[in-house]
């Protein structure tokens, strides 16, 4: 699932990386290339530094838009009410990290290469884009260590559960063929990884529910937010009380 950040027709924003087609179907690139997006999945941004993220990207694929109406579209989404961040922000530490961004204009970091480009503008069915990329990489083949810890990286990025399954699906290849990637040592490390993204879901509930429950001024009120998150960890929720004050 794939929300857009923006309103990208109305303020003309270059959503993804932009690449020449040609009237082609897709592109194919043997070693890999750098790929950007200005979506979301379902998940919302979980701080300030994801923000950030999202600002870098932004201005790496929009040089040239225009710096005050680029404040302007980060403050709208850095309210909580925009639905894409757990809490809000002042519009002055948003201005001042969209001035530090557009000044630094650093290459965003880039989890995973893309092999396989499909062109936006031409309709390709799951199934036909799925048997693309097996011609071209053939997906047949144990895939590199590279390409598996490329999606393994990717995942985390996003904060979703790494599974061997859920690899194997990125990869558009068989379990099979990426299992003799996970050792039980990598496996331990992999639970671990899924353990602290869950406990973060979780801090990031909260901290959302604390933004809600402090609105106006108001004092917290940890019983209430204990009742409204669910959440029965108390030093859990003392870490996210603890965040919540750290990235404000």
């Amino acid at each position: 699932m794939r929300i857009p950040l923006f309103d990208y027709e109305r303020h003309r924003i270059i959503m993804e990386s932009n690449f020449t087609f040609s009237g082609k179907d897709y592109l194919f690139f043997p070693e890999g290339v750098n790929y950007y997006h200005l979506y979301r999945s379902s998940r919302k941004l979980n701080s300030f530094a994801e923000l950030a993220y999202v600002a870098e990207k932004f201005i790496y694929l929009n040089p040239d838009f225009d710096v005050d109406k680029m404040k302007s579209l980060f403050f709208a989404i850095s309210d909580r009410e925009s639905g894409h961040i757990v809490r809000t922000y002042t519009q002055s530490r948003v201005d001042e990290m969209v001035d530090r961004v557009v000044g630094e204009r650093m290459t965003p970091f880039c989890p995973r290469l893309r092999k396989v480009i499909f062109n936006p503008s031409k309709y390709l069915s799951k199934e036909d884009k799925n048997s693309i990329v097996a011609k071209l990489i053939h997906t047949k083949e144990k895939p590199s260590e590279d390409d598996i810890d490329g999606v393994i990286q990717e995942l985390w990025l996003n904060k979703e559960k790494i599974t061997i399954r859920r690899v194997a699906k990125e990869l558009d290849t068989s379990f099979y063929l990426v299992r003799w990637y996970f050792t039980d040592e990598k496996m331990e490390d992999i639970r671990s990884v899924n353990k602290e993204m869950k406990r973060e879901a979780m801090i990031a509930k909260a901290i959302e529910i604390i933004d809600e429950l402090t609105d106006n001024g108001n004092k917290l009120k940890m019983r209430r937010l204990k009742q409204l998150s669910s959440i029965r960890d108390y030093q859990l929720l003392k870490e996210a009380v603890s965040r919540y004050h750290l990235d404000g």
